[in-house]
């Protein structure tokens, strides 16, 4: 199996696929965020890494790459979860497909057109309705809303296009209360200061501006964001006598991202690919569906 995978990140489409038994394959990745490659050749050393997605090029079975030439053949998985800063309906003034981000989808597309793989899967954000609305038009699928929840204790709410046929997740009912740490906390405690009091609100954040959720005797987190030192993040939890971040492991099992994936690199680098990343456990659903069966 050929797998290519654009803004590849920390390579959670290879965790998923991994994850459901599949292991005979090579894998390009189109990444070019210098500790998202070093924590994907880290954890996955025969990853072939392809560089910048605009300079992606397919003909004949030869993918063309800014570092180099390669003879694939058929490309059998085409993955990618493009940029989404305008496409958020968080972002009150996102420009959607016309935002400098959010157009990368049009190399997703275009690209997806050149290789015409026998499955393919695009991740995004939830969207205002005329973005979503493009989108399905482009693919030529209907995106389907998946909230990870429903497979891990974060609520992360997102639209997954493929030609795979697949079902929503039964619901598995992770409780983060089952996953807490209780040890070696020091480090993940705030410091008090003023913007930091704010966050914390004495416990009472709702993840508003200005203040985090306290998710200290929650089911599930929230959203888990590229940095936890900001509003909003993924929540807050009481700690002596204020509160600390959600630690590196707590937020990798979020992602359902194997424990310790993230080590090679620094706390803050784990949190902006795991805010970047997937929820590996819906991906391995989707794929679960059309590659095995």
């Amino acid at each position: 199996m050929n797998v290519l995978s654009l803004f590849d990140g920390m390579s959670c489409g290879q965790i998923a696929l991994n994850r459901i038994g599949i292991k005979d394959y090579k894998y390009y990745a189109s990444e070019i965020k210098k500790h998202a490659i070093k924590c994907t050749q880290h954890n996955y050393p025969d990853t072939i890494q392809i560089g910048n997605v605009t300079k992606v090029h397919y003909k004949d079975g030869i993918l063309y790459t800014e570092n180099g030439e390669f003879e694939v053949g058929k490309i059998d998985l085409l993955l990618g979860g493009s940029p989404c800063q305008d496409f958020s309906i968080l972002k009150v003034n996102g420009k959607g497909l016309e935002g400098d981000k959010s157009k990368l989808f049009y190399e997703y597309l275009r690209i997806l057109k050149e290789v015409n793989p026998k499955f393919f899967l695009l991740e995004n954000v939830k969207m205002k309705t005329e973005s979503k609305k493009q989108l399905d038009e482009y693919l030529k699928t209907e995106g389907k809303l998946i909230n990870s929840n429903l497979v891990s204790y974060q609520n992360r709410p997102r639209f997954y296009w493929s030609n795979i046929h697949f079902d929503i997740p039964k619901d598995k009912n992770v409780n983060f209360q089952d996953y807490k740490e209780t040890e070696n906390l020091d480090k993940y405690m705030l410091n008090k200061t003023p913007s930091r009091i704010r966050m914390w609100s004495d416990g009472a954040g709702r993840n508003e501006i200005g203040s985090c959720a306290n998710v200290t005797n929650s089911e599930k987190i929230y959203c888990i964001t590229r940095k936890q030192d900001r509003c909003p993040n993924a929540g807050l939890v009481a700690y002596k006598d204020f509160c600390r971040y959600l630690t590196r492991k707590e937020l990798e099992q979020g992602q359902t991202v194997p424990v310790g994936y993230t080590d090679c690199v620094s706390y803050n680098q784990a949190q902006d690919l795991l805010g970047d990343g997937w929820t590996v456990d819906v991906i391995a659903h989707i794929l679960r569906g059309g590659i095995i069966e």
